[in-house]
C-alpha cells in the first residue's frame, strides 16, 4: 500500500543523481557550434552523419559543463531538436504515417543517450513536464538523463521554435547562444503574425490562434499566462487581452525542410 508521506522522500531522492565531469573536459570543444553546424549541414543538403556521431558520442557530464548558460541550453536543444526530426523524416518520411509511434520512440542519441522527440521536447527543453498534463504536471520520476538536463522553468517560447516536422509546425532557425533572446523573440512574432487573426462573431471580438496555447496553456506562466503572453507580443493590448480565443485547426500534414529566412 503507498503511503502519501513517502512521495516527497522519493521526489528528494529523484532529484539526487545527475551526471559530471568526467575529467577531460574540453571547453573547446562547443557543443552548440555543433548543434549550429548539424543544422546549417541539413539546411544545405549535406552529409550530416559526422555531426551525428559526434552528439552521440559526447560525454553526458562534460555536455553539461559546457551549458553552463540558461541561453547555451535552450539554444543547444532547440537545435538539436529540430535537427533531429529533420535528419529522421528526410531519411525516413514513412515514420510519420504514425505519427505517435513516431514522437514516442527513442530513435536519436545525444551523449550516449537514445532519446525520442517526447523525451526531449518534454523531459528537457520544458524542464520536465508530463506530456499531457498542459503544462500543469510534472514528470515524478525523471530519469538521471533528463534531471541532468532538463531546462528548469522552461520557456514557453520554444513552442514558437519547435519544429515537429507537420506542415504547420513553426519553420526552423539556427540559434546560437548570444542572440538567442533576439532570435525567438522574432520568431515569435512571425508565427504569430501568419496565426492569429482578431474577428467579428455575432458582434463580439474573437481572436483565432494557434492550438499550441491551448495544449500548452501552463507553460505561460513564465508570462503571467497566455493573455499577457498575447500582449506581450503584440497580438493582443492591455485593453482586449480577455477577448474570447477560438483555435485554428492544426495541419499535421508532413513536410521537412521548413527554414525560417
Amino acid at each position: 500500500m503507498f503511503r502519501p508521506f513517502l512521495l516527497p522522500l522519493l521526489l528528494l531522492l529523484s532529484a539526487c543523481s545527475t551526471y559530471k565531469p568526467d575529467g577531460t573536459f574540453d571547453p573547446a570543444m562547443d557543443p552548440n557550434a555543433l548543434s549550429e553546424k548539424f543544422l546549417r549541414d541539413l539546411r544545405a543538403g549535406r552529409d550530416a552523419e559526422g555531426s551525428v556521431q559526434q552528439l552521440a558520442d559526447y560525454n553526458p557530464g562534460n555536455l553539461a559543463a559546457a551549458l553552463d548558460t540558461r541561453e547555451k541550453q535552450l539554444a543547444f536543444w532547440v537545435n538539436v531538436y529540430n535537427g533531429m526530426v529533420q535528419y529522421l523524416l528526410t531519411k525516413n518520411p514513412e515514420l510519420y504515417d504514425d505519427r505517435s509511434n513516431f514522437f514516442d520512440t527513442p530513435r536519436f542519441t545525444v551523449a550516449g543517450h537514445e532519446l525520442s522527440p517526447n523525451e526531449m521536447e518534454h523531459g528537457i527543453i520544458r524542464g520536465g513536464e508530463n506530456r499531457l498534463g498542459l503544462g500543469f504536471i510534472p514528470q515524478l520520476f525523471p530519469s538521471t538523463f533528463e534531471r541532468t538536463f532538463r531546462i528548469r522553468g522552461g520557456d514557453s517560447r520554444i513552442h514558437f521554435a519547435l519544429n515537429c516536422g507537420a506542415s504547420d509546425c513553426p519553420p526552423v532557425a539556427i540559434y546560437a547562444p548570444a542572440t538567442y533572446n533576439e532570435q525567438i523573440d522574432a520568431r515569435v512574432r512571425s508565427y504569430l503574425a501568419q496565426h492569429s487573426e482578431l474577428k467579428q462573431e455575432d458582434g463580439d471580438e474573437v481572436l483565432v490562434t494557434s492550438p499550441l496555447f491551448s495544449w500548452f496553456r501552463g507553460d505561460f506562466r513564465d508570462h503571467d499566462g497566455v493573455d499577457d503572453f498575447l500582449v506581450d507580443y503584440g497580438v493582443l493590448t492591455e485593453e482586449n487581452k480577455n477577448v474570447k480565443r477560438e483555435y485554428e485547426e492544426y495541419d499535421w500534414t508532413l513536410e521537412t525542410g521548413i527554414w525560417a529566412d
